[in-house]
């Protein structure tokens, strides 16, 4: 797959509701880059059942809902395989040059904090929606996993008081939405399927056999 970026969030929105979707793109990257990091093959259309009963009644999609939807789903299949990818298959010494980001799709910065709020928590909702549906009991998760998502769930919930300074509360975002990526990040390794002929990289900052815990 060639390199694919992450449309605009308000691309991805005028798209969605031009086809009668009904789903944020905010909501809808979640839920996608939740079932990618709980296993789902990215390489057919395993989405379209799922996102057809989420966003379309369960009625089937059309073929420019599919586009839609593909668009968004190619970027985050990508990025998220990319870093699975370069996690099990890098040298520790090449992982200590290596800055691991995970995106999300969320109105611009210069959008409103309710809504950019409203969004992440949008987000976060559906990514923990999206292991479930990938078969994934949260009593069968590692210690590592059940803590990410406790944390994203704990986040989900958080909103903006409009009574309080709201300079503050951009800061707080800002510092709330940096964190989901180590949450996510921390459940695509725990989760991945790793080739079994790839031996376990050394990453930097954590010894042999531990796994990116939060802190």
């Amino acid at each position: 797959m060639s390199d694919v970026k992450l449309p605009a969030y308000d691309v991805v929105e005028a798209a969605l509701k031009d086809h009668g979707l009904a789903v944020t793109p905010s909501e809808l990257h979640g839920l996608l880059s939740g079932m990618i990091c709980g296993g789902m093959a990215v390489d057919d259309e395993s989405w379209v059942g799922p996102v057809s009963d989420y966003a379309n009644e369960g009625a089937l999609l059309t073929d420019g809902a599919k586009a839609a939807v593909r668009m968004v789903f190619d970027a985050a299949s990508f990025e998220l395989g990319e870093l699975a990818k370069t996690l099990f298959s890098s040298t520790a010494a090449e992982l200590a040059d290596y800055e691991f980001t995970v995106s999300m799709l969320l109105p611009a910065d210069e959008a409103e904090l309710m809504l950019r709020a409203e969004a992440l928590s949008e987000w976060t909702t559906n990514f923990i929606s999206g292991l479930g549906l990938m078969g994934l009991e949260k009593s069968k998760l590692s210690p590592e996993v059940t803590e990410a998502v406790s944390v994203l769930e704990e986040i989900s919930q958080l909103g903006v008081d409009e009574d309080e300074d709201m300079s503050e509360q951009a800061q707080l975002f800002d510092n709330v939405a940096a964190y989901v990526p180590e949450c996510v990040l921390t459940c695509l390794v725990e989760l991945s399927q790793r080739p079994g002929a790839v031996e376990e990289p050394t990453i930097p900052g954590i010894g042999q056999g531990e796994k990116p815990t939060l802190h």
